[in-house]
């Protein structure tokens, strides 16, 4: 699966082929061949630790650590990562979240906020009516697409302002479900 990998601003689409030895991972369409090994865990149960890294016969020690925020989604993790005595912060987020993260989100200066469909699907949720006061981060429309359900975030707070689908009808990839208008 494609992985969207944002490193100090920068974003990256990286695949990881670890069936085979060396692994291989492309990064922006490059690939690499790469060797590495888990040196010391952490405590707690955190996720990370101390690892060894072969790239391209260049030896790295690295530390790894698992800085995910409470306010990131689920398919959404950021690492410390501490590479010959630089630090990176880097977000991962598999490509298909990504995607739908982007159109469901708007301008911070925007009136109002339109949820469209990042997919074809079928609604089977509407947890809201017209008028109903939501925040941003509030499920608005669950949309089952390829046999999984994906829930539709509100991308600011404000008023349900139309319901454009019902629960049970089939949409279209970019049609609009729902538009909701920042509270002032």
């Amino acid at each position: 699966m494609p992985f969207i990998s944002n490193v100090n601003g920068q974003a990256y689409r990286l695949e990881i082929n670890a069936d085979e030895q060396p692994v291989k991972v492309s990064l922006d369409g490059t690939i690499h061949e790469i060797d590495w090994r888990q040196l010391a865990g952490l405590v707690n149960n955190i996720q990370g630790g101390h690892y060894s890294l072969l790239i391209a016969g260049y030896s790295y020690d690295i530390y790894v650590r698992n800085i995910t925020r409470a306010d990131e989604k689920s398919a959404q993790k950021t690492y410390e990562i501490f590479l010959n005595g630089q630090r990176l912060e880097v977000k991962v987020e598999d490509e298909r979240t990504r995607i739908l993260s982007q159109l469901t989100t708007s301008s911070a200066n925007a009136s109002a906020a339109q949820i469209e469909a990042p997919m074809p699907g079928l609604v089977i949720g509407l947890p809201y009516e017209v008028g109903a006061q939501i925040s941003a981060g509030q499920t608005v429309v669950v949309l089952e697409a390829m046999k999984m359900e994906n829930d539709l975030t509100a991308p600011i707070t404000g008023t349900i302002k139309e319901l454009r689908v019902n629960k049970g009808q089939t949409v279209d990839q970019g049609e609009v479900l729902v538009i909701i208008e920042r509270d002032a």
